[in-house]
Parts: structure tokens; C-alpha cells; sequence
């Protein structure tokens, strides 16, 4: 485990002792807010696509 405190809060970040130093978790805690992420799977292969047309927003005209 290894901390690291800034102004926003602390983060806390949880490696995997034993085997491979996989990052297994993350946290935050802060003032106004507190958040974890969990990692797993590793090694495993991932089933990376792209979105379908429909669902891609075409943000180029976005500020005129």
C-alpha cells in the first residue's frame, strides 16, 4: 500500500504483495468526495470495438 496526500485529498493505491506487483485498487478520499476503482482480470484478453455509428456523437461544430 502506498499514500499520497495532496490538496485534494489522499490517495491510496493497493499492490498486489505476493506474484506480480499488480495495482489492485485505488482510492480517494477527499473533502467533498470519496472513490474507489478495483482492478482484476489481468492477463486476460480484452473485446475492445468501437461504438456503432449511432451512438457517436460528431462534436466538430460544438463552441460555434
Amino acid at each position: 500500500m502506498w499514500c499520497e496526500e495532496d490538496t485534494e485529498g489522499v490517495h491510496t493505491f493497493h499492490v498486489a504483495a505476493e506474484g506480480k506487483p499488480y495495482l489492485l485498487e485505488v482510492a480517494h478520499q477527499g473533502a467533498d468526495y470519496r472513490s474507489t476503482t478495483s482492478f482484476s482480470a489481468f492477463d486476460e484478453p480484452l473485446d475492445v470495438r468501437p461504438p456503432a455509428d449511432a451512438d457517436v456523437l460528431d462534436a466538430s461544430a460544438a463552441g460555434r
